[in-house]
């Protein structure tokens, strides 16, 4: 396990500032002693002004990092002045932190320091100069740490992408009378949305898709639990209703942040061609019969995660050869253009409905996906979106087989 990287500590900034400040002087006053024509004797003389103003300036950086902004990023979250304000604070220390070195040094080793007009401008000058270098360094090493951590997190973010996508089917049964295919296409490094499809028996399968809401990491752990849950729950002995109710028993107790899920789960059978259903507060999936019919799968009960008492209602619908059964997530239906007009029910079922019906399913959710992308444009997909199909062939028909252009076999 990758350790977790401790936090820069005042004392231990502190002690980085104690050898990098005899450092930094040395350019300064090498920079101040070429350009004043003095000799080169008295090179100490620059080096010790400069150790000093450049010191105590990144002593002032130092105060206002550790005690001051700690309280300033916290009121200051929402207004748009803030990093303005602290850069300030900032500055305001250095200089503040450097007008007390000046005095330091007329006031003990020496006393002609501040002694004469021209005096005053060189340190006005030297304030100018370590205030902005102290801050300058400051803001550095800052982006420098911010960038390290971002990359950090996101070979992090694409790892756990690569993970998520591993639990997520990519083959998926083939039998002569249903044909699966599903497909996520994630708005974040991680997504959300789960599906699956999982045997619980020679000719029975469960069929499950869900939505946590939220994005990014935590919905993606939450989609992680679901999943785990119920593939520890699928034997052919339990009602999907019951599956139901011990998920949603389980995210209540251990989702204490308050996240909730839409959650769809079927039994599908092939051998009598029967889907028993739940739906847990999911967009419903549309039926799509032989005949042209329709028909919306909205049995069940409340999103998961809403209430640990919750129950489940149950139905049972028999499949005929031709039907086509789609699912998916709100990241379709509520998917929207720049001009705010969203992609919806209606066009995403006037979509299927154009589609031959003996189009694979695979090529069904390819097309939906595809349908999408050409309605947003050049909108970018505000959600994770899940799409999945199961199609019943026609007597005698392999379920694989590709149509011709027309639709014909």
């Amino acid at each position: 396990m990758k350790r977790k990287r401790p936090r820069r500590s005042p004392g231990r900034d502190l002690l980085n500032l104690v050898w990098q400040a005899p450092l930094l002087a040395l350019p300064i006053a090498l920079f101040f002693l070429l350009t004043s024509g003095e000799r080169l004797a008295t090179f100490w003389q620059f080096y010790l002004i400069s150790l000093v103003f450049g010191a105590a300036s990144m002593l002032g950086v130092w105060f206002a990092q550790h005690f001051l902004t700690p309280p300033l990023v916290v009121r200051l979250a929402d207004d748009r002045r803030g990093p303005w304000i602290i850069a300030g604070v900032h500055v305001a220390m250095a200089l503040l932190f450097g007008v007390a070195g000046a005095i330091a040094l007329h006031f003990t080793i020496m006393p002609q320091m501040l002694g004469s007009a021209r005096a005053v401008l060189a340190v006005l000058a030297y304030f100018v100069l370590f205030g902005m270098l102290a801050v300058g360094v400051a803001v550095a090493l800052s982006f420098y740490r911010k960038a390290l951590a971002r990359a950090g997190a996101e070979r992090e973010l694409q790892l756990a992408r690569r993970i998520q996508e591993s639990f997520l089917l990519s083959e998926f049964p083939k039998h002569p009378r249903l044909e699966l295919y599903a497909s996520n296409v994630s708005s974040k490094e991680v997504s959300g949305d789960f599906y699956d499809v999982v045997p619980v028996g020679d000719d029975v399968y469960l069929l499950a898709i869900a939505d946590v809401s939220g994005k990014g990491v935590p919905a993606a752990l939450l989609s992680s639990m679901l999943q785990a849950s119920l593939r520890t729950q699928a034997t052919s002995d339990v009602r999907v209703s019951a599956i139901m109710a011990r998920i949603n028993r389980l995210v209540c107790l251990r989702s204490p942040t308050g996240q909730f899920a839409t959650f769809f789960l079927a039994a599908v059978s092939e051998g009598d061609l029967t889907l028993n259903f739940t739906n847990a507060g999911h967009n419903f999936p549309i039926l799509f019969r032989a005949g042209g019919e329709r028909r919306l799968l909205e049995t069940g009960g409340l999103v998961v995660g809403m209430l640990e008492g919750a129950t489940y209602a149950e139905e049972s619908v028999a499949l005929a050869p031709g039907d086509r059964l789609l699912l998916y997530t709100d990241g379709v239906t509520e998917a929207a253009r720049e001009d705010h007009e969203m992609f919806g029910e209606e066009r995403l079922m006037a979509l299927v409905d154009s589609m031959p019906r003996e189009l694979p399913a695979r090529e069904l959710v390819e097309r939906v996906i595809t349908g999408l992308r050409e309605f947003l444009g050049e909108a970018e997909v505000g959600d994770d979106v899940t799409v999945m199909a199961l199609r019943v062939a026609a007597a005698g028909v392999d379920p694989g087989q590709q149509p011709t252009r027309d639709g014909a076999r």
